[in-house]
């Protein structure tokens, strides 16, 4: 029986990750996943029972990809609305090089509704957890008047899905920094009206 190792299931993952990001679920056959990834199907199946375990693997693996380049963005800048625009920009394009990737997410959803592992828990718990962190600080330092920064964390990142989804392409320039200017002024636009302010509390 020959030998599992590392460098071929990493290219296996590295092409299904390709295929699911960039085409629908029902689209990408396991024949060509052995393709792109230069072997015989059969070695694919030595590492993988299926389709759905081979696009759970490649779930966990965009997971984490996508939270250690977004992490990494807001760390390379210096100053929190900076940091957020980073954020901002490094959600869009990774979903932007990977159009499909929505879909399978929410595929998962589901799947996990069924009692199955959703691979992106972790992945969203730390990202609104990061982000939360960083509209604190905004709050701190006096650049927004956010009051809740957990509902604002959610807000963010749902809104980002409309965009992504809906959002005018080619991206227009500037776009994370006028989500953000737009974020924050109506924060500090509601922060300021009394009756808001009533509201909110």
């Amino acid at each position: 029986m020959r030998t599992k190792t590392p460098e071929q299931k990493e290219r296996i993952l590295t092409a299904a990750s390709g295929l699911f990001g960039t085409q629908r679920f029902h689209e990408v056959r396991m024949d060509d996943i052995a393709v792109v990834a230069e072997m015989g199907k059969g070695t694919l199946y030595r590492y993988f029972r299926d389709k759905e375990e081979l696009y759970f693997a490649v779930l966990a693996r965009s997971s984490e990809l996508f939270l250690g380049r977004v992490t990494t963005a807001v760390v390379e800048v210096e100053g929190v609305r900076a940091q957020l625009e980073a954020l901002v920009s490094s959600i869009i394009g990774y979903f932007d090089e990977h159009p499909h990737l929505l879909d399978l997410i929410q595929r998962a959803e589901l799947e996990s509704a069924l009692g199955k592992e959703f691979p992106w828990q972790h992945t969203r718990t730390e990202l609104l957890r990061l982000v939360g962190d960083l509209f604190e600080q905004a709050r701190v330092h006096g650049e927004a008047s956010i009051r809740h920064p957990d509902v604002a964390a959610l807000m963010l990142l749902g809104g980002l899905r409309t965009v992504i989804r809906l959002g005018e392409k080619p991206r227009p320039r500037g776009l994370a920094r006028r989500i953000i200017d737009n974020f924050l002024s109506g924060a500090d636009a509601l922060a300021k009206a009394p009756r808001a302010q009533a509201l909110l509390r």
